[in-house]
């Protein structure tokens, strides 16, 4: 049998929705680095945050995402490499100790400041990105940098990060994609396959809310084609904002069981094709 992409879920993002609360039967888990890990803040915290999420008993959460935090950028006049390579060492520790494989970095944290060189913008992404790889290569981890479709960053479109990837050239360096950028700038979903084996993380929302919500069934049908048919096996994070699928209140255990299913059955169905 072929083995199939894994379907994950982001948890711990927000107060609405209580990660206790997610509905059992996700393959993997996803967690925000920037709101859990907080580089600064000090080892009994990290210890009593480290309890609580082990607490809501997830599936293995060998994924991290939101990499941003403390006002720290990587590029442009405000960058500063003794701050950020504390924070990119406490982070990866921190993220090992709950067992993230795959640490998801944004593409905003790579800003080119109005005014300010793009060359030099892109050198220090470039040396940021290895410090980083630096710390994965220790504990045995990756990096999945994310595009955003943002004019004012290093690597907007997904082509240009898969590119940027490639100028860094480590082994621990690779590219993530989200749908929804990949819409926002109307790039075709068979970017993924220009060189499938740099990606190792895909996000997918819906229409303004979980899959499963608006019509983007044909959507989501063709992405799932895509990482099939370049024998994708990586994993697929519903990182979306929810909303409740009908008029009532909103219920994250109700809205979570319905989404799995959707993307349960739409796999099973690119897959018996």
């Amino acid at each position: 049998m072929t083995e199939q992409f894994k379907l994950s879920i982001l948890a711990g993002d927000a107060p609405d929705r209580p990660p206790e609360q997610i509905a059992p039967g996700f393959d993997l888990a996803e967690i925000p680095n920037s709101i859990h890990m907080i580089p600064l803040e000090s080892d009994a915290k990290w210890a009593a945050r480290k309890a609580l999420i082990q607490s809501w008993k997830l599936p293995p959460t060998t994924i991290s995402s939101h990499w941003f935090g403390g006002g720290l950028v990587a590029t442009g006049p405000a960058a500063d490499k003794e701050l950020t390579t504390f924070w990119i060492d406490r982070s990866f520790d921190r993220l090992a100790e709950i067992g993230v494989k795959s640490v998801g970095c944004y593409g905003s944290h790579f800003p080119v400041p109005e005014g300010y060189s793009r060359v030099k913008a892109t050198d220090q992404a470039i040396a940021y990105v290895n410090l980083m790889a630096d710390a994965a290569e220790k504990r045995g981890m990756r990096i999945a940098l994310e595009p955003m479709a943002a004019a004012d960053s290093v690597f907007p479109r997904y082509l240009d990060g898969l590119e940027f990837v490639k100028r860094i050239d480590r082994p621990q360096v690779r590219i993530m994609a989200d749908l929804n950028y990949f819409l926002k700038l109307d790039q075709p979903l068979s970017d993924i396959a220009v060189d499938p084996s740099y990606c190792i993380h895909v996000h997918i929302a819906g229409a303004k809310g979980q899959p499963g919500i608006g019509d983007m069934v044909d959507t989501h049908t063709r992405l799932f084609q895509t990482l099939k048919d370049v024998g994708y096996t990586d994993s697929v994070t519903c990182a979306c904002p929810w909303v409740s699928s009908d008029s009532g209140p909103m219920d994250f255990a109700r809205e979570t069981a319905k989404t799995l299913t959707y993307m349960q059955d739409l796999r099973a169905k690119v897959y018996a094709a």
